[in-house]
């Protein structure tokens, strides 16, 4: 194999080993040096593996301590960004989160064939986030059978990714998300507490953990008259971030010109 392919085969064999738990979570790797010498490489090709693993969210770089297996406790950065309350803390909204509703023992096809599952039961976290009373954001939470544990414990003043993270250690390192355009349905309407049919984004997002499975499906409703999306591409980095104002006075022409919301976004 050519020297330019290299780093992705070693990094490839680092994270077999985490899966397989010969690296264990929170576990130091060997140095760069130490890498360099295991696979027979320059320290510029087991830096760059290093480089790949990092990017992935699998491996945690302290700067002049060394480089670990990431573990909640040293690596929470990938689950944060995932987490909606989180991402609106970042902004200085200030959400409230209320427990609408856990469920329990559900079948449905369409989740068999998120979670890639022949046959299998799941719970539902149900939550609604509120901006100043006003309801912005209706969301499910998926997990499979074996997970259950997860949503019997949340709490509203709780990551679920967090939570999630801590209680079965599974790693998540790979987030899809899909965003459509809809018409709220009556059960999203009332909960929402909307009166009028009324247009929103349907995001619907999938987590995946480092053995490539789905360990989470969330489905979000958000009313468009108080929710916006704004993107910024900067070379082949590609960020994207929802924006939220509870009067709904909301310019995507002006926002362009808007100093903060692009700074957030680089």
């Amino acid at each position: 194999m050519g020297k330019q392919l290299r780093y992705l085969e070693i990094a490839q064999i680092i994270k077999e080993r985490i899966k397989n738990g010969t690296f264990a979570r929170g576990e130091s790797l060997p140095s760069q040096k130490e890498l360099s010498e295991i696979f027979e490489t320059s320290i510029m090709t087991a830096r760059q593996a290093l480089a790949i693993l990092e990017g992935e969210g699998i491996i945690t770089v302290v700067h002049g301590v060394g480089t670990f297996v990431a573990a909640p406790a040293l690596h929470s950065d990938t689950i944060s960004l995932q987490g909606f309350q989180n991402e609106m803390d970042r902004q200085k909204l200030k959400i409230h989160t209320t427990i609408v509703e856990k469920k329990y023992g559900a079948v449905k096809a369409e989740l068999n064939r998120v979670f890639r599952n022949e046959q299998s039961e799941f719970s539902c976290l149900v939550r609604l986030r509120t901006l100043e009373g006003l309801p912005v954001i209706l969301q499910r939470s998926w997990v499979s059978f074996e997970n259950q544990s997860v949503i019997e414990e949340y709490t509203a003043d709780k990551s679920l990714y967090q939570l999630f993270t801590e209680r079965t250690n599974i790693m998540i390192t790979l987030g899809r998300e899909i965003v459509s355009p809809i018409i709220l349905g009556d059960e999203e309407l009332g909960l929402l507490n909307i009166t009028e049919p009324c247009p929103a984004f349907h995001s619907r997002r999938i987590s995946i953990s480092l053995d490539d499975k789905v360990v989470l499906y969330d489905e979000a409703f958000l009313p468009g008259p108080y929710v916006m999306m704004a993107s910024s591409k900067h070379g082949r980095n590609n960020k994207f971030k929802y924006i939220i104002k509870k009067d709904g006075a909301m310019d995507p022409l002006e926002s362009f010109n808007d100093p903060q919301l692009w700074e957030d976004l680089k």
